[in-house]
């Protein structure tokens, strides 16, 4: 029987009928704000809470500024940190060098062990890559790598403008195995902004296939996972 992966997000769970597939890995999408790094902070504490080894490379954002982010929604990553939640912040021209070679990068966290893996974000690795044939190669050298490794991992990625349901560059969600899209809808006319989640893709499961409305408090993101308002 598979095994479903607890994704730290009560109504993402409820949506994909449990969590994500083990050893699956899934892009979350999004505009800037509408909620990625607290989906990864999520998934990340969720993994350390439970005595798993998490890795988490933060691409974008210092550590310290993931730390804060983390404390305020509750989800302190300081308790787990270097002990079995490992943050890490490779500069982004180091990690595409890295990523050349699928080899180079499991030889560089095969130690930690790690049971699930956060990469915030993808859309910067890719925007370093120097042309076409090289952001191929290192997104199939990444995926590559995740599954030899046989972790649990979330992929964060800036979503194209034009297509809100795709990513920037296009090519991420051709090797994932799952698809979440975050979406920040706004209504000049009253000032208004609804945030909306729907999973686009997940291999071997029956997931929810509605859009539903989401919301980011003091304990993260909340997904009204029954609400029919989005239909």
């Amino acid at each position: 029987m598979m095994e479903n992966v607890d994704t730290g997000v009560d109504g993402l769970n409820t949506m994909l009928g449990g969590g994500i597939p083990s050893g699956s890995s899934t892009l979350v999408l999004g505009s800037y704000g509408a909620g990625k790094t607290t989906m990864g902070i999520h998934f990340a504490h969720r993994g350390a809470l439970n005595g798993e080894n998490v890795v988490y490379f933060t691409l974008e954002e210092r550590k310290e500024s993931i730390i804060l982010a983390s404390k305020s929604y509750n989800k302190d990553f300081t308790p787990y940190l270097d002990k079995n939640l490992f943050l890490l912040n490779p500069g982004t021209v180091e990690f595409v060098e890295m990523l050349k070679s699928e080899g180079n990068f499991k030889a560089s966290i095969e130690s930690l062990k790690p049971k699930r893996i956060v990469i915030d974000s993808i859309s910067l690795i890719l925007m370093v890559a120097e042309n076409d044939v090289l952001k191929r190669n290192v997104i199939i050298n990444l995926s590559n790598a995740l599954r030899d490794l046989n972790v649990t991992s979330f992929l964060l990625a800036e979503s194209n403008v034009s297509i809100p349901y795709s990513s920037r560059d296009g090519l991420a969600e051709f090797v994932s195995d799952g698809v979440i899209s975050l979406q920040n809808r706004y209504d000049d006319s009253i000032g208004s902004t609804t945030s909306i989640i729907r999973v686009l893709k997940m291999r071997l499961t029956n997931h929810d296939r509605k859009a539903r409305p989401y919301s980011i408090g003091s304990n993260g993101i909340e997904i009204l996972a029954k609400s029919e308002l989005f239909q």
